[in-house]
């Protein structure tokens, strides 16, 4: 009888995985689904037996199923090329997410960077958005007392060196900085920060890093999707789950901004 119920559960599972489906959030590079017809996009459901093809090794897509939690769409490492394509079964490509169970833990949040080599990170730093405003602890960074902070950057050929904008203690980067376009998705190159002294002329190497100003009108839509599908009430639960998201697929950016900018998605959803 317990061999039974085994077997019986284990078909219902498998029955389940067959026939749940798995939402697209967001798609890098091309996934052709043979099912639909079509490149996977935003929003598109699919389900565990859809057939796909790879246009490019790299490409993926981060989805989110009706009751498991959140995947990433990967190409199987194992599997071979057939004449230029990758296929794949979407069942074969799931990848669970580290964190694609709903937490519970805190967003822990800074209002003061004291440290802006680590406030950056060491790689890409994403802003949402147009400008970012950052507050400066004055105790490492004393601005109201002859200095300021530079940024030196190259761009055309063409190297730059310029004072940020600031507000006592805070600075401000936007896109006009760097002369980036003013809509979509835009990267920079290698950014360099420096402490200015005004009082004896050193200056001081603080960071190097480069950013990507993210459409927050594209952010949202994809966040949404998740806010749709695991709202329950719980904002908090549903930040966590929002940040993990952002973390895995774009990466480090500011959890002050990051923290308002969901929860206001998550308000105005509830108020809906």
């Amino acid at each position: 009888m317990k061999a039974l119920i085994i077997i019986v559960s284990a078909l219902f599972s498998m029955i389940s995985l067959q026939t749940e489906n798995y939402y697209i959030i967001k798609v890098k590079g091309d996934i052709f689904d043979e099912t639909i017809g079509r490149n996977l996009k935003q929003g598109d459901a699919v389900k565990s037996t859809d057939k796909l093809i790879f246009k490019q090794q790299d490409a993926m897509a981060v989805v989110i199923s009706d009751s498991r939690g959140r995947f990433t769409l990967k190409y199987p490492a194992e599997q071979n090329e057939y004449n230029d394509a990758l296929y794949v079964f979407v069942k074969t490509a799931l990848v669970m997410s580290k964190q694609r169970q709903l937490s519970t833990r805190a967003i822990g949040i800074s209002s003061t960077v004291s440290n802006l080599n680590n406030y950056f990170g060491y790689e890409l730093f994403n802003i949402i958005g147009d400008t970012l405003l950052i507050n400066l602890s004055e105790k490492y960074y004393p601005l109201n007392k002859g200095y300021d902070i530079m940024v030196v950057y190259e761009q055309n050929g063409k190297t730059y060196k310029k004072i940020l904008e600031r507000n006592n203690q805070t600075i401000m980067l936007s896109r006009k900085t760097f002369d980036l376009p003013a809509e979509g998705e835009v990267y920079t190159g290698k950014i360099s920060f420096y402490k200015i002294n005004h009082n004896d002329g050193i200056n001081t190497l603080l960071s190097e890093t480069s950013f990507r100003f993210i459409d927050w009108n594209q952010l949202e839509k994809e966040l949404n999707i998740i806010i749709e599908k695991f709202y329950n009430g719980n904002k908090p639960e549903l930040q966590s789950l929002l940040k993990d998201y952002f973390k895995d697929f774009y990466g480090k950016t500011d959890e002050i901004v990051l923290a308002k900018f969901t929860g206001k998605l998550i308000d105005k959803h509830a108020q809906e």
